[in-house]
Order: structure tokens, then C-alpha cells, then sequence
């Protein structure tokens, strides 16, 4: 514990300002499905729906850094997944399966089952965009660090097990020192904002994805979902030690795909280098109106 830095709630405060001057611009939508959990969305924007699915350990917050960028093309439609953020938990030992039958429930309820949409994924998040892509109509599938490679990770210092810790501060300086070793590439990254979402979101987690995270569904999704995905990595990203090793898989199982490395970023790589996938991503989607 002697090399944790203490990280007072005072610096919070800035974070959690543009979380709330982001979300004031959202239509909230707070969703019921048949088993009488409610599943919250946010949307940004009109045009095209465009989803953007959270990573374990998340929230909407994940694309904090995305949403006013993106909404200028696109409706878009930010859950938070069922047994994350302000939604309700599912059973207590729900399984994938469960999860995905709540998540496509209020997607479809919200959206409507025929109604194209595009896809975007973080992390865990992009195993569920990839087999929502097999299950209903999407025309777009933008994946950034997904999870479900199966490959190998590189060496990061174990995280640190915050959940037996009752003290805030010594618990937010877990917080911290999880989100520079596991999330961003640059400590300097790790600000007001990424703490605020980092540490509210694992504190109102209630789903357990490292299973799936962990599995190697991702390549035979995306060889059966209709989709030529944008697959993203950070070039730092500590989840997959040889993305390219995975893109070389999938050209040889001819799974047709778009593949590129996100310079200076870690795992988080759509708020550590905003910018660059902003305009990735917005490129990628508009070769779809042209």
C-alpha cells in the first residue's frame, strides 16, 4: 500500500461537472422489461441509431468522451447494461445468455426489432455488440479493445482488490492505481473525469463479465454476424498482447474487417485518444450514406 497515492473525493468534483453537463443533454429512457427490471438509456442526437455497448466494470460513462462527437451524425442510444449503472440488477447468478435477453428486450422495446441500427463496443461490451450483430439487423460494427479475443495479454501489475476496502480514500487510491496500470497508457491521462467514471462505475457493478471477457467468442461471432466490422485497438492496450496476430486470424477464416492500432493509448482507448477514434469511427460509419 506504501506506493498508492492518496486521491482526496475534492478531486472528484471537476468530473463529475462534465458528466453532469453531458448528461443534461441526453433523453433519458428508463425501460421495463417482462421480468420488471428496468434498463436505463441515454440519447444523444437524431439521425440513424447508432448503440454504444459499455465494458465490464462500466457504465455509459465508458464514452463519456464520445457521445457530443458522435451525435452530430447519429442518434445515439447509451445504455446502461442490465446490473450496471443506474439500471437494475438481473437475478442474483444470471447468465449471459440472461444478460443478453434483458439488453436485446429493451433495445428492441426502445428501437424496435426490425429497425437497423450501427454498433459500437468497449471491451466486454464489444462481445455484446458482436452477438447482438448475429441476433437483429445492423449495418455497422465498431469494436474498440474487445474483448473475446482469446489471445494473450501483456504483463501489467495485478489490480488491486478495492472490494475489501471500506475506507474511501484508501479505496479511490485503489481506484487510481487500477485505472493507470489497467485502463490508460498515460498516468498523466488518469484526470478528474476518468477517476469519477472509473470509480463509480466499478462501485455500481453487479454483473460479472470476466468469463465472457476471457473466452474466445469473438472470431466466431464475427464470422457469422453480416457485418464488415472496425476492429481498435490501443497500441499499449494490456487486454490483447498481438491484435494483429487476431486480424491475421480472422483474414484467414475470411472474415472481411477493418484493422488499425490506436498510437498512445491503453485499453480505454476512446477517451485516452478521443480524437483519433472519433474520427475513425465517424469515418467508418459514413462510408455507410454515401
Amino acid at each position: 500500500m506504501a506506493d498508492l497515492i492518496s486521491v482526496p473525493a475534492s478531486a472528484l468534483t471537476e468530473g463529475r461537472a462534465v458528466l453532469a453537463r453531458i448528461d443534461a443533454r441526453a433523453t433519458h429512457h428508463r425501460y421495463r422489461i417482462a421480468s420488471g427490471a428496468r434498463i436505463v438509456w441515454r440519447v444523444f442526437g437524431s439521425g440513424k441509431p447508432l448503440v454504444l455497448m459499455h465494458g465490464g466494470h462500466g457504465s455509459w460513462t465508458h464514452w463519456v468522451r464520445n457521445v457530443e462527437a458522435l451525435c452530430a451524425l447519429r442518434e445515439v442510444w447509451v445504455p446502461d447494461l442490465p446490473g450496471y449503472g443506474d439500471s437494475d440488477a438481473l437475478p442474483p447468478g444470471a447468465d449471459f445468455e440472461t444478460f443478453l435477453a434483458a439488453t436485446l428486450e429493451s433495445l428492441d422495446g426502445l428501437i424496435g426489432a426490425s429497425t437497423e441500427i450501427d454498433l459500437a463496443g468497449f471491451s466486454f461490451g464489444g462481445v455484446v455488440a458482436s452477438t447482438l450483430a448475429c441476433r437483429r439487423p445492423v449495418g455497422k460494427l465498431a469494436l474498440v479493445g474487445s474483448a473475446g479475443h482469446g489471445g494473450k495479454r501483456r504483463q501489467q501489475r495485478e489490480l488491486l482488490n478495492w472490494k475489501k476496502v471500506h475506507a474511501e480514500d484508501e479505496r479511490r487510491a485503489m481506484f487510481d492505481a487500477n485505472l493507470k496500470s489497467f485502463m490508460l497508457h498515460d498516468p498523466a491521462n488518469a484526470d478528474s473525469l476518468a477517476l469519477t467514471v472509473y470509480e463509480d462505475a466499478c462501485l455500481k457493478t453487479r454483473f460479472r463479465s470476466k468469463d465472457v471477457s476471457l473466452a474466445s467468442s469473438l472470431a466466431p461471432l464475427l464470422k457469422t454476424a453480416d457485418v464488415d466490422p472496425l476492429l481498435l485497438w490501443g497500441t499499449h492496450d494490456v487486454t490483447a498482447a498481438e491484435p494483429q496476430a487476431f486480424s491475421d486470424q480472422l483474414h484467414a477464416q475470411g472474415v472481411r474487417h477493418r484493422f488499425a492500432l490506436v498510437a498512445n493509448a491503453g485499453h480505454w482507448a476512446q477517451f485516452e485518444a478521443a480524437d483519433d477514434v472519433n474520427r475513425r469511427v465517424i469515418a467508418y460509419l459514413s462510408e455507410a450514406d454515401s
